[in-house]
């Protein structure tokens, strides 16, 4: 991963016609969240907490179920996902940093878009301000809520559109459950967060 460089003039025409017109642009595919609303990936710099750990990920979709080991490293240059199965063999890697988006792998279908997998791990661990102005410049509302006591209580994740929850996200001590109501899928993550 390394960052795009460009001449000084050139970004300072960027960052002003960024400003006089106010739109995003994204090297990346859009996310649709709901079948209309686009999130657009955040940066790196917007992770809550750096991460360089094993992760265990089992789910379902539909009637389907899966289950994987990862190696997550996640900071502010970037997110760094080695996928496993249980025997140690490598089914994936994915990497995603300023400008760049990568996913290796034979297992996966090709129709697997990356950012989507990108997303849901932004809606899990990046911060909950940054998350709320994304989704909300999308039409939708993120909020996040704590119970317990700091430290070791629960934080719950929802995103909603109007009255109608799209995805909920429990983060506990060493679990995280994802649930996306309107595309049938959960999984569930497992390690020391």
């Amino acid at each position: 991963m390394g960052s795009i460089l460009r001449p000084l003039g050139v970004f300072i025409f960027f960052s002003l016609a960024s400003c006089v017109t106010n739109s995003q642009r994204s090297p990346f595919a859009p996310v649709y969240v709901t079948d209309r609303a686009k999130y657009t990936l955040l940066s790196p710099s917007d992770i809550e907490t750096e991460l360089d750990m094993p992760q265990q990920i089992a789910g379902t979709y539909g009637t389907g179920e899966f289950i994987m080991e990862a190696w997550v490293k996640a900071d502010a240059g970037g997110i760094n996902i080695a996928l496993f199965n249980s025997f140690g063999t490598e089914l994936g890697y994915l990497s995603f940093g300023e400008g760049e988006i990568s996913f290796d792998t034979s297992v996966f279908p090709p129709a697997m878009k990356p950012e989507y997998i990108i997303a849901d791990f932004q809606f899990c661990f990046y911060r909950a301000d940054a998350l709320s102005a994304a989704l909300g410049k999308a039409g939708l509302v993120f909020v996040e809520e704590k119970s317990g006591d700091p430290g070791s209580g629960s934080i719950v994740r929802r995103i909603t559109a109007g009255k109608k929850q799209i995805a909920e996200i429990t983060k506990d001590k060493d679990t995280i459950r994802y649930t996306n109501f309107l595309r049938g899928y959960t999984f569930i993550i497992r390690g020391a967060f």
